[in-house]
């Protein structure tokens, strides 16, 4: 049975064909968000400016020309506020400030400026869950002054009334374990209780059940909506609440007495209902905020939770009360190598488009700050066959850093060179976050072009001499330029507002095709597996044309644009190599003309030539 979903930015009519995904887009309404690429800026790993081997807001000044290059509408940078960084920033001292080691404000507003004037969008990180142990909210909350008294989580001991003896150890108030591991409970002298954290001891929670928290929030939120931004970033919202009970956490089958995280069912502590009260409260603050300042532009709200499907579509709101326009799609991010991966993004793909409420769009993550990326996970050569995958759904698409070059995690570096320390010293894995983090690799120089100080916060990947951004523009079967091209193929009409098959044929074959009336149809085929296969489209495809053109291959595919592929025939169907991607169309495409290699290769044969009869001649006259 279709299930019909009318809503504001595209309505949708989705259904299974053939155990593959059917989903009819019509009625589309252009937000500015609506088809957007939004581009991670990791901002210490971008570009240093003032050669202190940390990146900062002038480096991503000096690069925007970059993003508009690429065809990127949309950079979320962060996280940015003043912070001790023993979470990199996550930890926030100071929420009205930007860290000096990305800065001054007006380096911040000449951004703003910049952007504006190449029509880019900004969107930063805000960090409402916790803020750092050196925030002053901190220091007067446990001094107990004024409305900062209750600021943050606080609570006696479950042996308060044994304390009156100095030899008795405080316990926590109940079995709460932290997501990085170890107590979520620490205990401070001077106020005499526990503080909770979700996260490290250094990052207190701040108690959002507090009516003065909340106007503090929303006073930060206007603050930098004041300076011009377009929108947040809202990090790790499933664990903004708890129960106010304090009950003991079960634990999962078999795993009793453990003091492990993943051990135990979070059922108090994570996912509460209030989560998504509050962003719907925070969209509201944003809109009329908008409304307010007459702007003409939407704010836009992007969610991180690591949550089920049924968890995160809640996020969306509905039409009469809307909430966030982005609750991350992070379930490509969480794929792995062992799985069937060719089974694993169907599925992933099929529930999403499956369980979208009204007034939605959808959205595709596969990398990010906390992740491996994929040419590591995944090998270097699936990195244009997930570019062509993801840019080519329909929705919204977020790139992490350097994935346009397929920049591949640094695994080189050295138990002393890892800044990490939060994460290594108390997480369940056995690696650091450093890895996908490692700095922004441009060109062959000295650390990448990312800075012209010789120790980076972070070590280059080695691979930069031949990896890189300035290196790959030169060369038009690149990373880069397949990335600009399937950036390029989203304007048009049917990928903004076509309709979607999807074709799980086997292990190895997934094909995704998008179609438009009276538009062109795009018809994106990778193979997965380890051998070469050759696919036979009307076959799988009932309604395709019996010639199709390559639009874009990627540069292992051995096809280039303007080739013809058969979808009948077996005289010249369409063979794929293994770990290739093909972007076919059934709109001509006229045949790549000789590359300017081999032009340059052909003038010089002739310059070569000529030099060789001239001598000939000179020495026959001689």
């Amino acid at each position: 049975m279709n299930i019909i979903f009318s809503f504001a930015v595209i309505a949708y009519t989705y259904a299974t064909v053939y155990g593959n995904v059917y989903f009819h887009a019509k009625n589309p309404i252009n937000e500015w968000w609506s088809n957007t690429i939004i581009y991670q800026v990791y901002p210490r790993s971008f570009k240093d400016s003032n050669n202190d081997g940390i990146g900062d807001l002038k480096g991503i000044i000096q690069k925007l020309d970059h993003f508009t290059d690429l065809g990127i509408e949309t950079l979320w940078v962060g996280p940015l506020f003043k912070s001790p960084m023993d979470d990199m920033g996550y930890d926030v001292e100071d929420f009205y400030m930007i860290d000096p080691v990305f800065g001054t404000m007006d380096d911040f507003e000449e951004l703003v400026f910049e952007m504006n004037k190449r029509n880019l969008k900004l969107i930063i990180d805000f960090i409402p869950n916790h803020s750092s142990y050196k925030c002053k909210w901190f220091d007067k909350s446990i001094k107990q002054e004024g409305k900062y008294s209750d600021y943050y989580i606080w609570r006696d001991a479950s042996n308060q009334d044994e304390l009156s003896n100095s030899s008795i150890t405080p316990k926590p108030p109940n079995n709460w374990l932290s997501d990085l591991g170890g107590p979520a409970w620490t205990w401070n002298q001077q106020r005499n209780q526990f503080y909770f954290h979700q996260f490290g001891k250094e990052q207190p929670d701040f108690d959002l059940r507090n009516p003065d928290v909340k106007l503090q929030l929303l006073d930060v939120m206007e603050f930098w909506m004041y300076k011009g931004i377009s929108g947040f970033r809202f990090d790790a919202v499933d664990y903004l609440y708890e129960k106010v009970s304090l009950l003991d956490e079960p634990f999962l089958p078999e795993k009793s007495n453990s003091t492990e995280y993943k051990d135990l069912d979070h059922i108090y502590t994570r996912n509460q209902p209030e989560n998504i009260i509050i962003i719907l409260e925070w969209r509201a603050f944003m809109d009329n905020y908008t409304k307010s300042k007459n702007k003409s532009v939407s704010s836009l709200m992007a969610t991180e939770a690591y949550s089920n499907f049924n968890i995160l579509m809640q996020y969306y709101g509905n039409s009469t009360i809307p909430g966030s326009q982005i609750p991350f799609n992070l379930a490509l991010v969480k794929s792995q190598k062992d799985e069937n991966v060719v089974e694993s993004i169907d599925t992933i793909i099929k529930y999403w488009l499956a369980d979208l409420p009204e007034n939605a769009v959808a959205n595709w993550v596969m990398e990010n700050h906390d992740n491996l990326r994929i040419s590591s996970k995944f090998g270097a050569l699936t990195v244009p066959m997930f570019t062509a995958l993801k840019l080519a759904l329909p929705g919204i698409e977020v790139t992490y850093y350097g994935f346009e070059i397929g920049m591949e995690d640094n695994m080189y570096l050295r138990a002393e060179q890892v800044t990490d320390t939060i994460f290594v010293a108390t997480s369940k894995l056995s690696r650091t976050r450093d890895y996908e983090r490692c700095p922004m690799q441009w060109d062959n120089s000295i650390n990448g072009g990312f800075t012209k100080e010789k120790k980076p916060w972070l070590p280059v990947n080695p691979n930069y001499y031949k990896l890189n951004v300035e290196s790959q523009k030169k060369i038009p079967t690149s990373n880069y330029n397949f990335y600009k091209k399937m950036s390029q193929l989203r304007k048009t009409k049917t990928l903004k507002n076509g309709d979607l098959q999807t074709y799980n044929i086997t292990k190895s074959i997934y094909i995704l095709k998008r179609s438009l009336l009276e538009h062109e149809s795009y018809i994106v085929v990778t193979n997965f597996g380890s051998e070469t296969e050759t696919v036979i489209l009307s076959n799988v495809i009932y309604d395709v044309k019996d010639e199709l053109f390559v639009y874009l291959g990627s540069e292992n595919s051995e096809y280039s644009t303007g080739s013809k592929v058969s979808t009948v025939s077996t005289e010249y169907p369409l063979q794929l190599r293994p770990q290739s991607v093909v972007v076919l169309t059934d709109k001509y495409i006229e045949p790549e003309s000789p590359s300017n290699n081999a032009s340059s290769c052909t003038e010089s044969s002739l310059k070569c030539i000529s030099f060789i009869c001239v001598f000939v001649l000179s020495i026959w006259f001689l």
